[in-house]
């Protein structure tokens, strides 16, 4: 085991070594060392230093203030930014997330006893020295998930560590410590007061997770879904999720499969997905995909079905259905689309302009859309082709002469 293996870390090398050749200490810690000591691939580097955020700034040219008051200065070092977070300890959470006081420390120790877990607890130095104070090592061994210190405290502190420990449950396979785990169900409500927007990520990434079926067992058992917008009383429903046959699900088929579950309106699909703050781009991909996996349980593909979904969506929505075993392949899906005689109203080889010119009217008005509907309506039904002259005469008989 060597920084000097994994890329991300040799990179960001330089900014510790000056940090260590000016006299301060400075580690890599949490996730990354987690992940390398897993054999995982590693998404980003975090390095914790006794500096102060003003020493850092002083001893690099190029720093963004990213989070100054809580000690985090963003270097910049051949144009990669890396957050260097100077040792501190916290004080008081009144809103379970934000402490009321930050104190800057010169300990490593003292700095990791504030983190979450024991396995996000380990440090490395340059030297590829590796420090644990809390037997991280030990419990990435035996694959469980354990609070640093006292969990009731670690909890009180940032009420989504709770989720994140789930979360974890999905993501490496582990086991939560009776200890941390009953502090979860003793404290599961303190998230209720957790941004909305924090839990959704937690909750998207657990549902995309390896191990989804154990991590949504828990999430059930310890009753933290209770304190989630609208999961109240979905226990069931949610547990429907976790032994949904398909293996790896997307973010997009886990909320198709729950809607379609809770059998919502598309008004309860919507209040549902603003209530668990989604953009308003995942929200027509929902319910676009909802309906499109209702209808493909009644009937085979055809063009109003793939009109009026996305191919990326429509994808998504067949492989639930494969998983199922009511589908054999996405090639009936592909063969539809391919054709597709219109994939939007731009294709129709006709416009306003032409039917404004076409019925000699003064003005726009609802008979342009009327018009525009009932041809893309036979154009999918392959009741008319969609040439300009057809489309033309088609208009004119049908609608010109005060008709």
């Amino acid at each position: 085991m060597s920084i000097q293996k994994e890329p991300l870390f040799l990179k960001a090398l330089p900014v510790m070594k000056q940090l260590v050749d000016a006299g301060y200490e400075a580690y890599f810690v949490g996730g990354s060392v987690r992940d390398m000591l897993l054999h995982k691939p590693i998404s980003d580097v975090d390095i914790a230093t006794s500096a102060t955020p003003h020493e850092v700034k002083e001893l690099f040219p190029h720093t963004v203030d990213v989070g100054i008051e809580h000690g985090t200065v963003m270097v910049i070092h051949h144009k990669e930014g890396y957050e260097v977070t100077t040792f501190r300890t916290e004080e008081g959470y009144e809103d379970f997330r934000h402490p009321d006081k930050v104190t800057f420390v010169r300990s490593l120790e003292e700095d990791l006893k504030r983190r979450d877990f024991t396995i996000n607890a380990l440090a490395i130095g340059i030297d590829d020295q590796l420090i644990d104070f809390f037997d991280g090592i030990g419990d990435l061994e035996r694959q469980c998930i354990r609070c640093v210190g006292d969990a009731n405290e670690r909890f009180n502190e940032d009420a989504l560590r709770m989720f994140r420990a789930v979360r974890f449950v999905g993501q490496l396979g582990f086991q939560i410590e009776e200890e941390t785990r009953h502090a979860i169900s003793l404290l599961k409500m303190n998230l209720s007061k957790v941004a909305v927007e924090r839990m959704k990520v937690e909750f998207e990434k657990m549902i995309q997770s390896s191990y989804r079926k154990e991590a949504m067992e828990l999430f059930v058992e310890t009753g933290l879904y209770q304190a989630c917008p609208l999961f109240d009383g979905k226990d069931n429903i949610l547990l429907k999720i976790a032994q949904f046959s398909l293996k790896e699900m997307s973010v997009l088929q886990a909320w198709i499969v729950l809607v379609d579950e809770l059998h919502l309106s598309d008004k309860e699909v919507t209040y549902l997905l603003k209530s668990w703050k989604s953009s308003n781009e995942q929200i027509r991909d929902v319910l676009m995909g909802y309906r499109t996996y209702c209808a493909r349980k009644e009937e085979e593909w055809n063009f109003f079905l793939a009109y009026a979904c996305s191919y990326e969506v429509a994808c998504e929505v067949e492989q639930l259905l494969i998983a199922q075993g009511k589908s054999e392949s996405v090639r009936e899906l592909e063969g539809t689309y391919q054709s597709l005689p219109i994939r939007s109203m731009n294709d129709i080889q006709l416009n306003g302009h032409d039917i404004i010119r076409i019925l000699q009217l003064e003005k726009k008005g609802p008979i342009i859309g009327q018009v525009l509907k009932m041809v893309e309506k036979l154009i999918l039904e392959q009741s008319i082709q969609n040439d300009t002259e057809i489309l033309e005469d088609f208009v004119l008989n049908h609608f010109g002469n005060g008709k």
